[in-house]
């Protein structure tokens, strides 16, 4: 009796394990230069360097260089269906095709000479159908359709467009009759089949709009567009967040009516008003009641986009209370609520908490140690980024101020770093660890669209909302020249 139950208890194991794994085989018919690598989409909110929190994580979970060997085997886990892109490059070849997994599959990646592929297994006919019908977005069809960007009427690629989503539609329907399309699917089909012609059509008339050259659009032709977007757009169901294409035209849909409430302020630091933040978060909370994933999806970006994107924190703040108690379990209460305390902290006339970096010289320099002068300091995502745009400001605030540009790119080793930071009069160049990059993200609030810090000559905080602008960076000259004086 005890053996038997200890037999029950092996394949009870064996088969949960089974449910939340898939087991994918990459396989070539020989040795040659390509390689592959499967990357999954898992859509979920987790925290990124310099935005906050990013909407989808994207991870490689299995690689092969056909180089060294024939077949690669991998079992990953997973609990709940996934999109994967599956990136082929080999000579003057390189693709992705979309794939669909789920928990329970065992499917084989056969790659033959010329970089095609086919597949054999559990579930394979979901992934001839989406390699016979699906490119990874619908801008690679632009060039298949025969848009030509010389061009000004593209007319015939909208036609073509819709043309492929009554195929797709067809081809799915006879799909269903021999496969039983389970409905997660079944809604990535539907929702990027539906959303994909809406968004190459929009894209084509801008282009039109404009005459394919950089002119702002009026306010006619900006609404003519948003019309588009408001008449196409259909709220699907939960599963189809699994579709890019989806995912983007969801947000723009949801946020229309409030742009237009609000309309976006040319001089404006950030893209939208406080107040269309709060109006859009109301609205999608109103129309995605009956789709839970959906509306936590929504909120959740709202949320993240109010507490990163807009420099004063009462807004941010009022939607998280919101956000607490609509959503109690969420994980992002805690790191939302943790960034709006370092915002808090880095108020004009605050003392800046002290960070210690490396120089080129790999001495250790603390942010402390600038004092004594008034300080830039320009956070780099990556190698000389921002350097020859500040150039100008360089020059006219050098003898006064000090230049500090501090590469927080993570992974990005000291030694190669060093080969990139050219020593210049007035200008320091340090560099951060990724275990220091956390600790800026605790302490400065790091982010790509808030680049510059400006401290004054005892090291207090004069600014850290200052935007990147182009051509000449009006608001962080309008800074300098105040602790210039």
């Amino acid at each position: 009796m005890r053996n038997a139950t200890l037999l029950i208890l092996i394949f009870t194991s064996l088969f949960v394990k089974a449910q939340n794994t898939a087991t994918i085989t990459l396989t070539a018919s020989k040795q040659g230069p390509a390689n592959v690598t499967l990357i999954s989409e898992d859509v979920h909110f987790h925290p990124n360097l310099g935005i906050g929190l990013a909407d989808v994580k994207l991870e490689p979970v299995v690689s092969v260089n056909f180089n060294e060997k024939t077949s690669e085997k991998a079992v990953i886990q997973l609990n709940e269906p996934k999109m994967m892109r599956l990136q082929y490059g080999g000579g003057a070849v390189n693709k992705t095709w979309m794939l669909f997994l789920q928990p329970g599959d065992d499917l084989s990646i056969n790659f033959g000479d010329n970089g095609d592929v086919t597949f054999t297994g559990k579930n394979a006919n979901y992934q001839t159908f989406l390699k016979n019908y699906f490119l990874e977005n619908q801008y690679q069809y632009l060039p298949v359709f025969g848009y030509k960007p010389s061009q000004v009427d593209n007319k015939s690629v909208v036609v073509q467009s819709d043309s492929l989503k009554k195929v797709r539609l067809e081809a799915f329907e006879k799909f269903k009759t021999a496969n039983p399309a389970v409905p997660a699917f079944e809604a990535y089909v539907l929702a990027t089949t539906a959303t994909e012609p809406s968004v190459t059509r929009r894209a084509i008339q801008e282009r039109m709009m404009r005459r394919n050259r950089v002119a702002r659009l009026d306010d006619a032709q900006k609404k003519e567009l948003e019309d588009f977007t408001l008449s196409d757009f259909k709220i699907q169901s939960d599963d189809a967040l699994l579709s890019q294409a989806y995912r983007d035209e969801l947000r723009n849909w949801a946020l229309i009516p409030s742009t237009r409430k609000f309309p976006l302020q040319a001089d404006s630091r950030y893209e939208l008003s406080p107040e269309a933040i709060k109006d859009v978060y109301a609205f999608s909370k109103e129309k995605l009641a009956n789709y839970p994933k959906q509306k936590e999806y929504l909120l959740t970006y709202w949320l993240n986009y109010a507490a990163t994107a807009i420099p004063t924190i009462e807004t941010s703040k009022a939607l998280l209370e919101d956000y607490k108690a609509t959503f109690p379990q969420s994980p992002h209460s805690e790191y939302i609520t943790k960034l709006i305390q370092t915002k808090e902290s880095l108020k004009p006339g605050s003392a800046i908490s002290d960070v210690t970096l490396l120089g080129v010289d790999s001495t250790a320099v603390t942010v402390s140690s600038l004092q004594g002068k008034p300080v830039c300091m320009v956070f780099s995502f990556s190698i000389g980024q921002h350097e020859p745009g500040l150039k100008a400001l360089e020059d006219k605030f050098g003898s006064k101020v000090t230049f500090v540009y501090v590469s927080v790119a993570p992974g990005f080793a000291l030694s190669t770093w060093k080969q990139y930071a050219k020593a210049r009069p007035n200008v320091k160049h340090l560099w951060a660890s990724d275990e220091n990059i956390e600790l800026l993200k605790e302490k400065y609030a790091i982010d790509i669209r808030y680049p510059y810090l400006v401290l004054d000559s005892a090291g207090k905080v004069v600014n850290r909302w200052i935007p990147q602008e182009f051509p000449d960076n009006r608001a962080l000259n309008a800074e300098l020249q105040k602790v210039a004086m």
